[in-house]
């Protein structure tokens, strides 16, 4: 799939919102096939787009977690650590 240099914080957003492929489809107006074969495509620009979108979107909730847990909200840390777990299941 071609992407335009318009559409490419477009898509990065969309992974922020964590669109499905379905409406990432019809927002750029290509068939659903064409994303569905570039979500899987490591390599595709699709892919490293949405990524860095998702990483971008785990970055400002963690460091807003962690912001309100300095300033002693015993929920925010709680939550900023269950999210951490979780990501060393990844690892």
């Amino acid at each position: 799939m071609k992407i335009t240099k318009e559409q490419e914080e477009q898509i990065i957003n969309f992974g922020v919102f964590g669109y499905s492929e379905k409406k990432i489809a019809n927002i750029l107006g290509v068939d659903v096939t064409e994303v569905s074969k570039d979500i899987k495509n490591e390599n595709s620009d699709l892919f490293k787009l949405l990524e860095k979108g998702k990483d971008m979107s785990d970055y400002v909730i963690d460091l807003k977690l962690f912001e309100m847990a300095k300033s002693g909200d015993i929920k925010a840390l709680d939550k900023l650590q269950h999210r951490k777990e979780l990501r060393e299941v990844d690892f």
